[in-house]
């Protein structure tokens, strides 16, 4: 044994001396760790060794080798030593440890009796260790009750469940020591260790919450004494506590909030600390504000915060990623989507004026970047004020400083992706001042500048044309002379050119080509690889813009650059080659085949990776723990955005290659979805995506008959498309029931509603999965789904003796509440979104099954009508107005029973003040009118009353085209309720229909019946209608149906037969090409 151990002490002494990490691992393993026996021999060296840092290494190896195997399996080798060995080492380390001068030593050797203890203490195989901590913790040698207390907080890593039972004692313990008169390594280690009390706190025992309560002002205290005593690093770690409290479901922090803001923000604030302690602190009023945001509103602290952030964000800014500029930044943003835009945006509008009119460039830069954050919360609202927000984007276009351009660009940037068509719509403003901007010789701007471009080409549609020529020189003027950081922004810019030019892009395609082809290649450095990823994502965009008869020549030496990037060390890489093989797949369809069996097993091995396999350091401490997570959890990030890309591609990839890819299918299905369960949201949603598109694929390579409602189904599938659709559909809808996340329940909800529309019914195979699809929905609408459930938001907290009335209150739109009906209907606009989403997937499931819908209605309709009360939103008032009409739709006849509560709704969605209120609302008249069979004649005159002036008011919505359709229908229904001789005329000025081709058919149909009627009216004015027949029967093909193009030239042609000079006559006078299209198609 003493060979053994001299042995190993040697080994340990190399180690400290440069041996690399993965041979002291060899070594180590092989030769050492194999047998229970180095236990004793690493206890021996860390206890007795005269060198602090051997003794050291060798604590930090015996935790390991401790750890190493389950309790009680054969690989525990702990549990292999005899009952004498194993407590020599348990005396021995308490013998040991109040005389270990190094606090690193005793640090590692606490570690160690937490590790034995986990092992020990269940059994009652070590009961002097608490009394010896509680000692400690209390005696009169500071350097005894940091050891005590350090121990304490260490079990609670191992143990934390057997302390739980300890809980008021230690809270009462750590409570002294937590205001230690002498040893601030004391102070620090309990409030760390408080925090992982926290952690087992009872959410129902009300004397142990307001106990932990009181010490949070001495927690505090102890932080700010780091501060003043310039030990930041404590001080982030003590930071750390109260960002795990934030997100505990026992509501310890709730009664101490303000004070909580307030002393973080008055760290945040302090320039004199430094940068990572206060974006530490700026960081916990971000999460404050996600995971408490009901207790900040209440107590009105919204508008201080928002003021607090801008002084803040007016600061220089450092490079740092983190920095407190950016993370002041990152709290407004994250307030505007926590919050209602009307609590949030006015608010910092006011500082953005007031900071837009400094001297200070920063202040300005400070302004115009707040409305860059803003969007992502606030796009509906500010929607309506783009006029006003693009005057101030101008000004900081145009300012003398660059900071304040550079954030102009980024400003410009963030509207652009979330406000396409309202910036696209400027573009004659906007454009000249980017390519001025591009112009300019500092690269910074440069790239500003083109990343502005980039997200502004996205909504400029046909416009870009006129700016295409200038736009390519410049952006290949930079990618050959500009500097070498702009390429990147350069590339994906090309890439967004391209998509939005389309067939137009392809006089520049072969000059481009060997351009990024080069690009393609690249390999030398990280940076080469990041570009690499970009020119790769940006191929694809320029294929499917020129089509892929253009690219088919170059297609075979991408796919082979694509598949050597694969074998390169990049995740983005990867991420951006699975990105291109999905958009490949797309542009060539079953061409893209022949790739199958080189890019499918790419795709099955990346989402294979396993996540959780990652190799740490063989030596080290807390600090290196600490290190060691961090890259654990930047490499998880990666690895979820390489599987997310992949399992975009897979769906595609099946989509566009069909039978090909059938061989692939039970594999890659059975992938897709195990990752309904994965723990990184982006993946559960491409999941979904592509089990959606997988059953989409199977349903349209079955050839099926058009889809009626109702369930069972009442068109035959085949069986595949049976067996995929219950996979699906069981999967997608039980993620769905325990999902947290909202986006992602919001997408799922526009898939389904996608899928429910293109296939009917069959995707839910039958009834009780209809049925736990609808009460999931009805969930949601009513507000009560776990994604909505905010756990730390909605906690109620009794303020007489601090501890909660219950666990979870979610708000529920039939209960009662102290709030007005204004604070209820002002919603943070993520929480609209879903409630948009689940209202839409209302109306398509009433298309899915029909009439039966009824009985699911009679829940919905009364929920989903509170969302129209005039206090609501445009928006929200819309979307009721437009679900009701599609539900109308799909129930046919069975709206019959529900007339009473919509008619009277959608009357007064006529007289609304918003526009596209009125459109809808003229549509949902018109569907109604025509299915319920209950007599609405008595609404006649006031709904053609609303209707006059959407006829005679020019609109760019659908105001015009849905109100003629509304008459046509009400026509249809009653025509002796209406006065033909006045309604008519209004109808035929406003034909043929230029945006609702869905109107036509009740329109023409109306036309028909009344000429088979003999309508005098219509028979006067045939050569007007023989006008407006012309330009129906002219593109676009899809202004009619077959069955109204059929109905159209059966008329055209009785004409023709039976009034032929009167036909003739007519033709004559129509212009020559309206004339020829008539005649051709009587042919």
């Amino acid at each position: 044994m003493e060979q053994y151990i001299a042995e190993l002490e040697d080994l340990l002494k190399q180690v400290l001396g440069g041996l690399s990490a993965q041979a002291a691992t060899t070594t180590l393993e092989q030769r050492y760790y194999s047998q229970p026996q180095c236990i004793p021999a690493l206890a021996d060296v860390a206890l007795r060794h005269p060198d602090a840092a051997v003794r050291n290494l060798a604590a930090v190896e015996l935790r390991k080798q401790v750890k190493e195997g389950a309790h009680g399996s054969n690989d525990d080798k702990w549990e292999k030593l005899d009952f004498t060995t194993r407590n020599q080492i348990k005396q021995r380390l308490l013998e040991v440890i109040v005389v270990e001068p190094e606090n690193a030593t005793r640090h590692a050797q606490s570690r160690v009796i937490s590790e034995i203890a986990s092992k020990e203490l269940d059994a009652n195989q070590w009961p002097e260790l608490l009394g010896f901590l509680n000692n400690c913790c209390q005696s009169a040698n500071a350097s005894h009750r940091e050891i005590g207390v350090y121990v304490l907080f260490t079990l609670f890593d191992s143990v934390g469940e057997i302390l739980d039972e300890h809980i008021s004692n230690l809270l009462q313990l750590f409570g002294r020591t937590l205001a230690d008169p002498e040893s601030a390594e004391v102070r620090v280690i309990t409030l760390r260790a408080l925090g992982r009390v926290a952690d087992y706190l009872d959410p129902d025992n009300k004397a142990d919450i307001k106990v932990y309560r009181t010490l949070i002002p001495g927690m505090l205290a102890v932080i700010q004494q780091c501060l003043d005593s310039g030990d930041e690093d404590r001080a982030i770690k003590g930071i750390e506590v109260f960002d795990n409290l934030l997100v505990l479901e026992t509501p310890v922090v709730s009664t101490q909030l303000p004070a909580l803001i307030e002393f973080f923000t008055r760290t945040g604030a302090n320039k004199d600390l430094g940068g990572n302690v206060r974006q530490m602190a700026i960081s916990f009023l971000m999460w404050a504000t996600v995971c408490h945001k009901n207790k900040i509103q209440k107590l009105n602290l919204i508008a201080p915060l928002i003021g607090a952030m801008f002084p803040i964000a007016a600061e220089d800014e450092e490079e740092d990623e983190d920095s407190p500029v950016k993370v002041a930044l990152q709290v407004i943003s994250s307030m505007a989507t926590s919050f209602p835009p009307n609590d949030v945006f006015p608010v910092t509008m006011k500082y953005v004026v007031d900071y837009l009119n400094s001297a200070d460039p920063r202040a300005r830069k400070a302004a115009v970047l707040a409305v860059a954050v803003l969007v992502d919360g606030c796009a509906d609202h500010m929607r309506t004020r783009i006029n006003d927000l693009l005057v101030l984007v101008s000004r900081a276009l145009q300012d003398p400083e660059l900071i304040v351009r550079k954030a102009g660009c980024l400003c410009l940037g963030s509207l652009a992706e979330e406000l396409e068509t309202e910036i696209g719509e400027h573009h004659a403003s906007l454009i000249p001042l980017i390519f001025n901007l591009m112009s300019e010789p500092h690269y910074e701007i440069q790239k500003s500048s083109t990343n502005a471009l980039d997200a502004l080409l996205l909504g400029l549609g046909d416009n870009v044309n006129q700016y295409l020529g200038v736009l390519m020189n410049k952006l290949v003027a930079l990618l050959d002379n500009g500097d070498a950081r702009v390429r990147g922004s350069v590339v994906a810019c090309i890439g967004s050119a391209a998509n939005a030019a389309g067939d137009d892009f392809k006089p520049f395609f072969v000059e481009l080509m060997p351009r990024m082809q080069h690009l393609m290649a690249m390999a030398a450095s990280k940076d080469d690889l990041d570009l690499r990823g970009i020119a790769t994502d940006a191929i694809s965009s320029v294929a499917e813009a020129v089509g892929k008869d253009v690219f088919r020549p170059y297609l075979p030496e991408v796919m082979k650059l694509s598949f050597e990037g694969l074998h390169l060390e990049s995740n983005r890489l990867r991420e951006a080659t699975y990105i291109f093989f999905g958009v490949l797949a797309r542009v060539f369809e079953e061409e893209f085949g022949t790739y199958l069996t080189a890019v499918v097993p790419q795709l099955i091995h990346s989402c294979e990776l396993s996540e959780t396999n990652f190799e740490g350091p063989v030596v080290g401490g807390e600090e290196e723990e600490a290190d060691e997570g961090k890259n654990f959890m930047s490499l998880h990030n990666a690895m979820a955005a390489e599987k997310e890309s992949a399992a975009d591609a897979l769906g595609q990839i099946f989509a566009a290659t069909k039978a090909a890819f059938l061989p692939y299918v039970e594999q890659t299905v059975n992938i897709l979805y195990g990752f309904l369960e994965h723990n990184h949201e982006e993946v559960r949603k491409s999941a979904v995506g592509s089990l959606f598109l997988y059953f989409s694929t199977f349903y349209k390579m079955s050839s099926p008959a058009p889809f009626l409602p109702g369930l069972p189904l009442k068109v035959p599938v085949h069986d595949n498309v049976v067996n995929i659709a219950k996979m699906v559909s069981e999967g997608v809808t039980k993620m769905l029931d325990e999902e947290v996340d909202r986006l992602v329940v919001a997408q799922t909800f526009n898939e389904y509603k996608d899928i429910l529309k293109e296939t009917g019914p069959c995707i839910l195979v039958d009834i009780a999965q209809f049925d736990r699809l609808a009460t999931i929905v009805l969930k949601v609408v009513e507000q009560q789904h776990l994604c909505q459930i905010d756990e730390l938001s909605d906690i109620e907290d009794d303020m007489d003796d601090g501890v909660p009335h219950s666990k979870i209150s979610p708000r529920n739109p039939n209960s009662s509440a102290s709030t007005t009906d204004e604070e209820d209907d002002d919603v943070a606009e993520l929480d609209a979104l879903l409630i948009e989403a689940a209202v839409d997937l209302v109306a398509a499931m009433a298309g899915a099954l029909g009439a039966d819908f009824a009985s699911y209605f009679e829940r919905f309709q009364p929920l989903i009508a509170k969302y129209f009360k005039k206090s609501r939103s445009s928006s929200d008032r819309n979307m009721v107005i437009g679900a009701f009409a599609d539900v109308t739709v799909g129930l046919g006849e069975g709206v019959t029973k529900f007339t009473g509560e919509l008619m009277p709704m959608f009357v007064k969605g006529l007289a609304d003040e918003d526009e596209e209120v009125k459109a809808n609302a003229a549509f949902a008249v018109g569907v109604l009118i025509a299915n319920s069979r209950a007599d609405l004649t008595s609404y006649y005159v006031q709904v053609l009353q609303l209707l006059r002036p959407l006829i005679e008011t020019p609109s760019e919505l659908n105001a015009n085209d849905n109100a003629c359709g509304a008459i046509a229908r009400m026509i249809l229904r009653s025509p002796d309720a209406i006065p033909l001789d006045r309604v008519l005329p209004a109808i035929v000025q406003q034909l043929p229909l230029k945006r609702d081709f869905e109107e036509n058919e009740p329109i023409y149909q109306c036309l028909f019946a009344l000429l088979r009627a003999n309508n005098a009216y219509l028979l006067e004015n045939l050569p007007q209608l023989l006008n407006i027949f012309a330009q129906a029967l002219s593109p676009p093909e899809n202004q009619l149906k077959p069955a109204t193009r059929a109905q159209m030239l059966e008329f055209l042609n009785t004409l023709k037969v039976h009034h032929t000079d009167q036909f003739q006559n007519m033709l004559t006078s129509l212009r020559s090409d309206y004339a020829n299209i008539i005649v051709s198609n009587l042919r």
